[in-house]
């Protein structure tokens, strides 16, 4: 009888730690998508990955209907950052600067201006076109996380 009741407890204990467990997120992403739509978007002289990496990230309002405008400037550059004994480089770092301002359409007031930084770093391989791959990808992360950042301080400074 005892051995049935410390089962039971056991089982209850056990389901109740499973169940209790569970990831609590910092940024919550669902009220962003309200935010976003209110925003459009202009990004200028950047690169034709950075252009379509951002494309994609960003929700943009109709030009017409949106009561901001966001005008993007993306700068790209790279650093090595391991040499060998040789002079051969064996990893790089890139590094992405968002210059941004963000614009209310109705009066042209000056919303917010600042800039933001992503940064990856990706290692050479002894094939280019596997090299040409991570790098892409690198410039991909780091065009990502600068924008995320972007994106929450563009939505902290936006009243409604």
């Amino acid at each position: 009888m005892k051995s049935m009741i410390k089962k039971i407890l056991f089982a209850v204990i056990f389901f109740q730690v499973v169940a209790s467990c569970g990831f609590t997120p910092t940024l919550k992403l669902a009220d962003q998508g309200q935010t976003r739509s209110k925003i459009y978007y202009e990004i200028e002289n950047s690169s034709y990955k950075a252009h379509e990496t951002l494309r994609d990230f960003f929700r943009n309002a109709d030009k017409n209907e949106a009561k901001y405008i966001s005008y993007i400037k993306v700068n790209e550059s790279e650093y090595a950052v391991n040499i060998a004994s040789n002079g051969s480089v064996l990893e790089y770092k890139i590094e992405v600067l968002i210059e941004y301002r963000v614009v209310r359409t109705d009066n042209e007031k000056l919303i917010h201006n600042s800039q933001t930084r992503g940064f990856a770093n990706y290692d050479v391989s002894s094939s280019e076109y596997s090299t040409n791959l991570v790098k892409n990808e690198a410039l991909k992360t780091a065009i990502l996380g600068a924008a995320q950042l972007m994106n929450i301080m563009v939505n902290s400074k936006i009243d409604e």
